[in-house]
């Protein structure tokens, strides 16, 4: 009877060893919460920053200030570059706009030197008729002489163009030496006509008290005047020697400005065309 009973016990182990087979492994709630643990701490390892990197060699510092280096470099010169074709544009059209005020002068120079050339003979046969003391005789031709003398040689020569490159400081974009020298020198050139012209002016009408005292100018400004037949009324002359004196040498006054402002605007002329070709040439290139 025991050992039935112990073999019982042992068909008994056998079969509950058969049961759970070999290498089966039981998860229980522990050990699934142990493997979630690690795999979220494998991920945070994973994606853990590196707070520990590498230096960078000295060749890609270079190399990188290099490049910066190379970068600011060729913008500036392509600003330099994009100024320069600006400058030179504003250049062209400074020359084209001052060539004109020349072309402007040319017709001015032409037709004051003829009104000045009118006035040469004028003041001449004023003179040669008080000098010859003939007053009287040709009193007639005397007062139309003396009514078409009686004038004040007022000279413009506006030069807007001029004016504007030197406010503005566009005479720098100006690059031909020679042009913008010649430029200047003609300036001068105007600015001394005009002021000689003023102090001729001004020596005129300091006289006009004493010239109205010798000549009767009372119907020299008659609105009639414009007429080419009229002649203004004018008493006769009672001239003494010193008087004679002073009327010969107020126009001879007139004679030299005539003459003096003829030669100036003529030298201006011939230095205006040569001022053209220069900016002709220039603008040629």
């Amino acid at each position: 009877m025991a050992e039935n009973t112990d073999e019982k016990h042992l068909g008994n182990s056998n079969n509950t060893q058969s049961e759970k087979p070999s290498g089966e492994i039981i998860h229980t709630p522990d050990t699934e919460t142990i493997n979630h643990n690690q795999e979220a701490e494998n991920k945070e390892v994973r994606h853990h920053p590196n707070l520990h990197p590498k230096s960078k060699k000295w060749k890609t510092y270079f190399l990188e200030f290099l490049m910066i280096f190379l970068a600011v470099t060729m913008g500036f010169i392509a600003e330099n570059i994009r100024e320069h074709f600006s400058e030179r544009k504003i250049a062209r059209q400074n020359l084209e706009a001052y060539r004109n005020d020349l072309l402007q002068h040319q017709e001015l120079y032409t037709e004051y030197i003829n009104g000045l050339n009118r006035g040469i003979p004028l003041y001449d046969s004023i003179v040669s008729v008080f000098y010859t003391q003939n007053e009287n005789k040709e009193l007639a031709t005397l007062s139309r002489l003396l009514l078409e003398g009686q004038k004040n040689m007022i000279i413009e020569i506006n030069t807007p163009t001029y004016d504007q490159l030197i406010s503005s400081g566009s005479m720098r974009f100006i690059e031909n030496i020679d042009i913008k020298v010649g430029i200047t020198n003609y300036k001068n050139q105007i600015d001394h006509l005009a002021n000689y012209n003023n102090r001729i002016i001004n020596t005129i009408n300091n006289q006009m008290g004493e010239f109205g005292k010798i000549v009767d100018t009372h119907d020299f400004w008659n609105t009639k005047k414009n007429s080419v037949d009229y002649t203004p009324e004018m008493q006769p002359f009672n001239l003494n020697h010193e008087q004679r004196n002073f009327i010969i040498a107020y126009y001879k006054v007139f004679t030299v400005q005539v003459i003096s402002l003829s030669n100036q605007m003529k030298n201006l002329l011939n230095y205006n065309a040569s001022l053209i070709t220069m900016i002709d040439k220039e603008l040629d290139k």
